[in-house]
């Protein structure tokens, strides 16, 4: 069976196949290659990839930068807009996990408190650590991606390792502030606010407003800050209470919906799956079980 996941472009490649493909949300996806015996021209045009060698991958090299070769358990990060040219000797397989920039930047704020402004991804290539490579063996080589009772877990699992990548790489706090954005106390004035109002329609020149900035000015500096715009901010508020009510309330999908600042059932279903991976009474099967 061969699939190409669209978040990246190969040229012509008459031996590599595609065992199998996941897509978890629309920023996170997995794909298990196996190929051998080519030449393979990488563009990396929509999103990041970080891929492991499950097996194989001894005769394999980069052509365009001096490397050496790959092997079980190396790694390589090849961040968007990059390319790279490779040769390929025996039979290899390899898993890629594709997630696009912002989704990264959002986890790195989350998690370790980092202005997104000042997160760059390295190019490596054939790099090794243990705890990322046992992630990808046990959890993800592993899991039955065709099973929807797995999509929560392997979408944790996932988390974990874009963390253990940010880790790897020495994420740290900046001690000095980063210019342009919104400043961190309107951050959390205009962020408090959303949050303290997600339930009902919230106007764009209400939070220009509180920022004190044009609507225009505000939404450029609000996605600089946080790199998503306060429409996609505001989105994931409510999904993320949508969820909450969902494992937590014996309460109807559609009174549920209502109740987070959706029109209907429909609006907000549409945009769970899209950010969630799964229906709201597929996730609340899977809560439940």
């Amino acid at each position: 069976m061969h699939l190409e996941p669209t978040s990246t472009s190969f040229e012509q490649s008459a031996s590599k196949i595609c065992l199998r493909q996941k897509s978890l949300t629309d920023a996170l996806s997995w794909a298990h290659y196996q190929n051998e015996h080519d030449r393979i021209f990488y563009v990396n045009d929509k999103q990041h990839t970080l891929s492991l060698y499950l097996s194989g991958g001894y005769e394999t090299q980069r052509t365009d930068v001096k490397s050496g070769h790959g092997a079980p358990g190396k790694f390589c990060l090849m961040p968007k807009e990059s390319e790279s040219h490779w040769q390929l000797g025996q039979s290899q397989q390899f898993m890629h996990l594709y997630f696009n920039d912002d989704y990264l930047k959002q986890l790195a704020l989350k998690v370790f408190d980092i202005d997104p402004r000042t997160l760059q991804l390295p190019e490596l290539t054939f790099t090794s650590d243990a705890a990322t490579e046992a992630l990808f063996r046990h959890c993800m080589a592993t899991s039955d991606w065709q099973n929807n009772d797995n999509h929560l877990a392997m979408e944790q699992v996932t988390d974990t390792i874009l963390v253990s990548m940010l880790q790897n790489m020495g994420i740290k706090k900046l001690s000095s502030p980063v210019t342009g954005g919104l400043s961190p106390k309107v951050t959390r004035l205009v962020c408090d606010y959303m949050h303290a109002n997600f339930h009902r329609q919230i106007y764009l020149v209400e939070l220009a407003a509180l920022a004190q900035l044009s609507e225009y000015h505000f939404c450029r500096m609000f996605k600089q800050s946080l790199a998503q715009t306060p429409q996609n901010y505001l989105l994931k508020i409510r999904i993320e209470q949508v969820k909450l009510r969902i494992a937590t309330q014996p309460l109807s999908v559609a009174e549920i919906a209502l109740q987070c600042g959706f029109s209907n059932q429909s609006h907000m279903g549409r945009y769970f799956k899209k950010l969630v991976g799964v229906s709201p009474s597929q996730y609340r099967i899977l809560k439940a079980s």
